[in-house]
């Protein structure tokens, strides 16, 4: 494999899950933690009351509840398109002729889908998992088969 064809299949491998992060940011924007919900545990005022030091822990935790059913929300929707889009992805590379562009596309396909799973993996259900991991495992397995079996010489 050439130079140029390497520099194909890397640049597809990289881009495609960058194009579905940023895509799917673009239409529902990702969530952003903000420093105060931290800080405010930490920022007591010397003389403050109990009550005082309450209500700013209440804030904190309201705050970590909204900055976690965010992200939740976000995982769910970059896992919802970044898996399928993987997915293709992956049979598309397999199936196509062009060597390098069929690396750059597995390969693209894969590291898709691990951007789908890392947002989201804590949110999701086990058979969730289990499907999405098996759907993948399985068309990887199918791309392998059909190109191992091909590519071995005719007796």
């Amino acid at each position: 494999m050439s130079g140029r064809n390497i520099a194909i299949g890397f640049g597809i491998a990289i881009l495609l899950p960058a194009l579905i992060f940023y895509g799917v940011s673009t239409l529902s924007p990702a969530p952003k933690y903000a420093d105060d919900i931290t800080a405010d545990t930490y920022r007591h005022k010397a003389n403050a009351t109990a009550e005082e030091r309450q209500a700013d822990d209440d804030k904190t935790q309201a705050a970590r509840k909204a900055y976690d059913a965010a992200r939740s929300r976000f995982g769910g929707r970059l896992f919802y398109t970044a898996v399928p889009i993987g997915l293709a992805a992956i049979l598309t590379g397999g199936l196509a002729g062009v060597s390098a562009v069929g690396t750059g596309l597995i390969f693209g396909g894969i590291f898709s889908v691990v951007v789908g799973f890392c947002g989201y993996w804590e949110f999701i259900a086990d058979w969730q998992r289990f499907v999405s991991l098996l759907a993948v495992g399985a068309a990887l397995l199918f791309i392998g088969l059909r190109k191992t079996t091909k590519s071995q010489p005719s007796s």
